[in-house]
C-alpha cells in the first residue's frame, strides 16, 4: 500500500509541474500513474474474489447474504467514485447528495438481514 502511495503521490507531483509546461505531458503521465494504480487494484480483487469463492463454498445455499454484501460493496465505490467527480468539478452539494443516497441505499439493503436476526433472537427467547 506504501509502494501504491508513493506511486500517486509522486505521480500527481510529477503531472503538476509537467503541466505548466505542457499540458498534455501531465495528462499522459496522470495517465500511466491510473493504470498503474488499476494493476494495483486488480491485484487486490483478484485475492478478494478467491476469498469470496470460498465464503460461498461455505454457505452453500445461503449465498444471498454474500450477494447483499456484494452489491453494499458495489454501491459504496460507485457512490464514492461519482461523488469524487462532483467535487472535483466543483458541486460539492450535488456530491454529499450522492453521498447522502449512497448510506441511506446501504442501509435500506441493510434492513432485511437486520429484521431477520431480530426474528431469530425473539425466537431464542421465546
Amino acid at each position: 500500500m506504501v509502494r501504491a502511495g508513493v506511486i500517486g503521490v509522486v505521480g500527481a507531483l510529477l503531472a503538476v509541474s509537467l503541466k505548466s509546461h505542457k499540458a498534455e505531458y501531465g495528462f499522459y503521465v496522470a495517465l500511466a500513474v491510473c493504470f498503474v494504480m488499476l494493476e494495483y487494484t486488480m491485484r487486490y480483487f483478484m485475492q478478494i474474489l478467491s476469498g469470496m469463492v470460498m465464503l460461498r463454498e461455505y454457505l452453500r445455499e445461503n449465498y444471498s447474504y454474500l450477494a447483499l454484501l456484494l452489491k453494499a460493496v458495489g454501491a459504496t465505490y460507485a457512490c464514492e467514485f461519482c461523488a469524487g467527480i462532483c467535487k472535483d468539478a466543483g458541486y460539492a452539494g450535488v456530491a454529499g447528495q450522492v453521498e447522502m443516497l449512497g448510506k441511506l441505499y446501504i442501509l435500506s439493503m441493510g434492513m432485511p438481514v437486520l429484521l431477520s436476526l431480530m426474528e431469530n433472537i425473539q425466537a431464542i427467547a421465546g
